[in-house]
């Protein structure tokens, strides 16, 4: 993940993918980011989706990004929501903001475009060093699918459609996917369609899968321990079948 993921270059697409989701973890995330009692940081933050709410509830909130189209879409809805956010143009892991938090929070998956050993250990030491003492790392991750990952390989399977940007009618769209079980790295390829111009647009996207007990050691290596494990964002506990790992952590030592 060196350079910015073609498929996030246009912030305005982006949003209009991620919101045909109907996704459900602001509401998390903004009580996460309240009862901090201080500045948050938000790592791979994107266009500002859940950024930009948390600032407006009188959160302090940085966000972080490495692709700069993304965060320039941030800039702009930010300012049209009147939310005051420090946006940071940098590598997860690699960045040196000078200041510490209560709260550093990495959503949406983010954490599974990080896909060697040594990546994942630059972003805890990044982490560790930006987070205030007793300060927590909260992320999300899928817990993979075998079902998913045992997919027809090549096979189009549909996903979802909305509505054009540019006013084109709706985009429907597709994906392939390819699993490494070596690597364990999912490469999905995603078709975008509309109706009287097929594959317009084909773009990669090459996902870490991360399981139960193996993420629960990666944090424990990373000198991180487990507060709390969630399997979904009503916060019932992480269990067999659940969706989501999302995982509460703090430093030790």
């Amino acid at each position: 993940m060196h350079e910015p993921i073609p498929l996030y270059r246009d912030g305005r697409n982006y949003d209009l993918m991620v919101d045909a989701l109907e996704l459900t973890d602001l509401p998390f995330y903004l009580d996460e980011a309240k009862r901090a009692r201080g500045p948050v940081l938000e790592l791979a933050c994107g266009t500002g989706r859940l950024t930009i709410p948390i600032a407006q509830s009188g959160v302090e909130i940085a966000g972080l990004d490495q692709s700069s189209s993304m965060l320039a879409h941030a800039r702009s809805k930010a300012e049209a929501a009147g939310a005051n956010i420090t946006w940071v143009d940098a590598d997860c892991r690699q960045f040196d903001l000078r200041r510490k938090f209560p709260l550093i929070f990495m959503a949406f998956n983010s954490m599974q475009h990080l896909h060697d050993q040594a990546s994942l250990t630059e972003l805890f030491a990044a982490v560790r060093r930006h987070l205030a003492p007793g300060g927590r790392f909260v992320f999300d991750v899928f817990n993979p699918s075998l079902a998913i990952l045992n997919r027809t390989p090549n096979q189009r399977y549909p996903d979802r459609s909305y509505e054009d940007p540019e006013g084109r009618g709706t985009i429907t769209l597709e994906q392939t996917a390819i699993y490494d079980d070596a690597a364990q790295v999912n490469h999905i390829t995603w078709y975008f369609s509309r109706p009287v111009d097929k594959d317009f647009r084909v773009e990669s996207l090459h996902v870490r899968c991360f399981f139960p007990q193996e993420l629960d050691l990666l944090v424990s290596a990373n000198r991180f321990g487990i507060e709390e494990k969630i399997g979904n964002f009503d916060r019932k506990a992480f269990s067999s079948g659940s969706p989501k790992q999302i995982v509460v952590c703090r430093a030790k030592g």
